[in-house]
């Protein structure tokens, strides 16, 4: 399993970031890893828009689901009523995370491409066509991706960390009672991953913290993108229409 991840996604996505060191003036890491992380990004286009269009049906269903928690005090049956109600209308509450899963190895493997990357070119991982780069430029805005930054990048992906963590709540169907528990355990997200954005990139490469807030960056367009262009379709279809507020 180790080999075959090594040869269908490491040592690809190694060589894509080598040749984009070797494109960009200067052979900037900087620029190959943001070149690197947005053709990552396209290619889990199709996946993420799946999970981001199945929140946004659930989210068309909202108020009908509040209504039914409401109804339901005993949660047995309130967890009966709602697969129930999610098997009439086709909703299927795990649609939003599996396409995520699937990232998972993907996310992986970038982290130990762009640690590879930072610090040394690697002849053996490179494929023949490859262009040969003795050394790469790790100096990006001032900042030297190859070692730690504990303000700019890690403060920057926390932000953008803490602007897509709110934007996806507001896509998906919220709790609001007062001491609801996953109502507060969803507050608590909208800080606790920022601040484990930052910590992890205070302590790691800058580099890592570059690629966070551009894939970041990069997700909060596409979410801007899917929500716009989104309309709801029951199973018999009918258009639903998706509140914003």
């Amino acid at each position: 399993m180790k080999e075959l991840l090594k040869n269908i996604l490491y040592t690809p996505l190694f060589n894509l970031l080598v040749f984009f060191s070797w494109l960009v003036p200067g052979h900037s890491i900087g620029w190959a890893i943001i070149l690197l992380t947005i053709v990552v990004r396209i290619i889990l286009w199709a996946p993420n828009n799946k999970a981001l269009k199945s929140q946004l049906y659930m989210r068309s269903h909202q108020d009908e689901l509040k209504k039914l928690n409401e109804r339901y005090e005993n949660p047995q049956e309130r967890a009966k009523a709602q697969m129930a109600y999610y098997k009439e209308h086709g909703i299927n509450p795990m649609a939003g995370c599996l396409p995520m899963l699937i990232q998972l190895p993907i996310l992986y493997i970038l982290y130990m491409v762009f640690i590879a990357g930072l610090h040394d070119i690697r002849p053996d991982l490179l494929y023949s066509f490859t262009p040969h780069l003795d050394t790469v430029n790790a100096q990006f805005l001032g900042i030297n991706l190859a070692g730690k930054d504990r303000f700019f990048l890690p403060v920057l992906a926390a932000l953008l960390q803490f602007a897509q963590t709110r934007f996806n709540q507001k896509l998906m169907p919220i709790p609001t009672g007062k001491n609801d528990p996953a109502a507060m355990m969803t507050k608590q997200m909208m800080y606790l991953f920022p601040a484990m954005t930052y910590f992890i990139g205070s302590t790691l490469p800058a580099g890592l913290s570059l690629y966070w807030a551009t894939t970041t960056l990069f997700q909060i367009g596409q979410q801007a993108y899917t929500t716009k262009k989104f309309v709801a379709k029951s199973p018999k279809g009918v258009e639903v229409t998706v509140r914003k507020k």
